[in-house]
């Protein structure tokens, strides 16, 4: 009996630790991510970053990253030197001048400025509104000649910004080009996300107001979470029919997996790992069971290209692989290998973006 009773006392521990780490994962910041690192020198195409206490340690990886010190940006790219916490990199000046010796800048995947203005300066750039159900959420808008819109929605935790990789190969392509946000994301205050199960409300008030400014059709683009939302409003909306084709960047698919790998779960039996779901569902009254697309692939009735690294640790690429088995017609996915969670851009910056601008071709042209 006493061995029984521990064994039970056990699993409800387990079961609540799990719970609450699947409840950090739904939490999100009003601030975003930090990503800090201090310039050590800077000159003739060339630069020396070093981390900093509680800033990204990956400097040596992938080929092209952001570097953003405020009165200034430009990109880093092939590694000339690694000296464990500090790299010599080759670097291109986008726009201001050079950062001085010890400026602490933005190292980022996103590669570009997060305000639109300064990544897209020859281009007309206006932020919008776009109606949601608790106020307006911003949105930064390219206009374009094509009737087709492409609209972007970002990850989980990550700003507009991070979709601006896509959206300067929808934007060269001539598509008018809307990058939104949603409910609890930093921009709009934080929160707990529904993981896509409520936000795909929000990209359909995207599709509406696109709708309502000259839009025939849209193209939807997404990473990460962002993946999960246009997955849901392709199953949910009435407006799903107006999707011409997605493109998808380590797509969230199925959030099993996905909690498998950044949970604390490893020995503990599957059965709890369910029952922690369970009890998330009965505190937030959030089913993140629903949470999956690819046990019925049904939803997805339009064109899709996919790209997911085989290094993210976030949401494993099989998730990827699983879409295009199911939907082999329809679904092409890319492996960058070595990439990470949505770095898939970073690794191969010109194959992604000739490989967006071919599908975009192929499927987006009036």
């Amino acid at each position: 009996m006493l061995v029984l009773v521990a064994a039970l006392v056990a699993s409800a521990s387990m079961v609540v630790r799990i719970s609450g780490e699947v409840s950090g994962l739904r939490r999100v910041s009003p601030d975003l991510w930090p990503s800090e690192v201090r310039v050590v020198d800077v000159a003739r195409g060339r630069i020396t970053i070093e981390e900093v206490e509680g800033g990204p340690t990956w400097l040596t990886v992938g080929k092209t990253y952001g570097l953003d010190w405020g009165t200034g940006s430009g990109q880093v790219g092939t590694v000339l030197a690694d000296r464990g916490d500090r790299v010599r990199r080759t670097f291109r000046l986008l726009e201001g001048s050079l950062p001085e010796a010890g400026t602490v800048a933005r190292y980022s995947r996103e590669a570009f400025p997060r305000d639109a203005r300064r990544a897209f300066p020859d281009r007309e750039v206006r932020e919008v509104p776009v109606p949601g159900e608790d106020g307006p959420l911003p949105a930064w808008f390219v206009p374009g000649r094509s009737s087709s819109w492409a609209i972007l929605v970002h990850g989980r935790g990550a700003a507009r910004s991070e979709m601006f990789r896509l959206m300067r190969s929808t934007v060269a392509h001539g598509m008018p080009s809307l990058a939104v946000t949603y409910r609890s994301s930093p921009e709009a205050g934080g929160g707990e996300t529904a993981v896509g199960l409520t936000e795909w409300r929000d990209l359909e008030s995207a599709v509406r107001l696109a709708r309502t400014r000259g839009a025939r059709d849209v193209v939807l683009l997404g990473s990460s979470m962002g993946g999960s939302i246009i997955a849901s409003f392709l199953e949910r909306s009435d407006l799903a029919g107006r999707a011409r084709a997605v493109v998808l960047d380590a797509p969230l698919l199925q959030l099993r997996p996905a909690i498998d790998g950044s949970v604390s779960t490893r020995g503990v039996p599957g059965f709890l790992v369910t029952t922690s779901i369970w009890v998330e569902k009965l505190r937030t009254g959030v089913d993140l069971a629903a949470v999956d697309y690819l046990d019925d692939t049904s939803w997805l009735t339009v064109p899709a290209l996919v790209f997911h690294g085989t290094s993210d640790g976030a949401v494993p690429a099989t998730t990827s692989q699983r879409l295009s088995e199911a939907e082999p017609d329809l679904a092409t996915t890319h492996l960058v290998e070595g990439a990470g969670h949505v770095e898939s851009w970073n690794f191969a910056p010109r194959r992604y973006d000739r490989l967006v601008r071919e599908f975009l071709r192929r499927h987006a042209d009036d």
